[in-house]
């Protein structure tokens, strides 16, 4: 499906319906910031570090990428945070993880690009080598809301979605680039039998029921836990 199409698609998005729910986020940001601002301060008076145009071009990467399938609603910190009508992606499952992983692979070519030299001084600026991605998707039913000039997603579908960030995915295959999927949106993808089944639980949401799959080893849906 070319891109026209898709944007088409996309700006006839209802105001409230089921969507997809996409939370794309940068792991290690909080660490990497801190570093940034225990060497270089925090009134920027020798000028603006680099780490934030680094961080600033990451995520450009990783926005680009999801465009692909996805519109992104806006950008929260270190995440991404994009959403799709089901009509969109229902059974297109293949195509989505494609999608992502090709996001993965230009965002870890543009984090390559952005370690600086053996020479550099500062010490925080090298650790950009340890950002990484996670990835959140769900679906869920969600309400288009005019805030203040803009528009924003709201429902419990998009909490959830947010929510699902806080998990225990690293606990169980380590440090590695992941995708999420919940039940729901693994069923309506196609994607039943990707990866390694999982769950987490949350006093509010309760049992969430999904399925891990490695974002950096195509073709290796048989992932097993560390």
């Amino acid at each position: 499906m070319d891109q026209a199409v898709r944007s088409g698609q996309q700006a006839t998005d209802p105001a409230a319906g089921e969507r997809y729910l996409l939370l794309a986020d940068i792991s290690g940001y909080t660490g990497f910031m801190a570093g940034v601002e225990r060497e270089h301060g925090v009134d920027f008076s020798a000028g603006i570090p680099a780490a934030y145009s680094v961080l600033g071009a990451l995520l450009g990467v990783v926005s680009e990428g999801v465009e692909s399938d996805f519109a992104v609603i806006k950008l929260e910190g270190d995440a991404v945070f994009a959403a799709a009508p089901v009509a969109t992606l229902d059974r297109q499952g293949d195509r989505v993880l494609r999608d992502l992983r090709a996001m993965y692979r230009a965002f870890a070519d543009a984090r390559t690009r952005a370690i600086p030299s053996s020479d550099h001084l500062c010490t925080a600026c090298p650790s950009v080598a340890h950002l990484d991605l996670k990835i959140v998707l769900h679906r869920g039913q969600s309400v288009r809301q005019a805030v203040g000039s803009g528009s924003d997603l709201l429902g419990p579908a998009v909490t959830l979605a947010h929510l699902l960030l806080k998990n225990t995915v690293r606990e169980r295959i380590g440090i590695r680039p992941y995708l999420f999927l919940t039940n729901p949106a693994a069923t309506s993808l196609g994607l039943s039998d990707v990866g390694l089944v999982h769950e987490e639980t949350y006093p509010d949401a309760g049992r969430v029921e999904g399925r891990i799959v490695d974002l950096s080893n195509p073709g290796d849906e048989g992932m097993a836990a560390r």
